[in-house]
């Protein structure tokens, strides 16, 4: 699939990338390719030359995860969900509890900060 041949880490995620754009959106086998060539074009332009760190991207799979729970939580099926997704009970309260707590803050105005006009 890949056009770019190389042992570098933009080439390496060419043909992967596309995979998931293909999948995930549904367009041509040349699209996603393409696109995936502008994506790692625009990463090298970005960071090209410096030393990047890459972490493995635990927090986005706990959100996902916690978003999950919370999803299938509906208030009487704390043994169920756990169940469900591999984690405690106490687990599924925490999760709960700031998924709940993070929807009221994203929500709800502060009372404290000036409106901009």
């Amino acid at each position: 699939m890949s056009t770019i041949r190389g042992t570098d880490l933009l080439s390496e995620t060419i043909e992967p990338m596309a995979k998931v754009i293909q999948e995930s959106l549904g367009v041509s086998a040349d699209l996603a390719e393409a696109t995936s060539v502008e994506i790692t074009t625009l990463f090298a332009h970005l960071w090209g030359g410096q030393v990047v760190y890459v972490p493995k991207g635990v927090c986005i799979q706990a959100s996902r995860l916690h978003q999950k729970i919370y999803d299938d939580f509906t208030g009487r099926n704390h043994h169920e969900v756990a169940t469900k997704h591999g984690v405690s009970v106490q687990q599924v309260y925490r999760v709960v509890k700031r998924m709940r707590l993070a929807i009221i803050a994203r929500n709800q105005r502060d009372l404290f900060v000036p409106d901009e006009e």
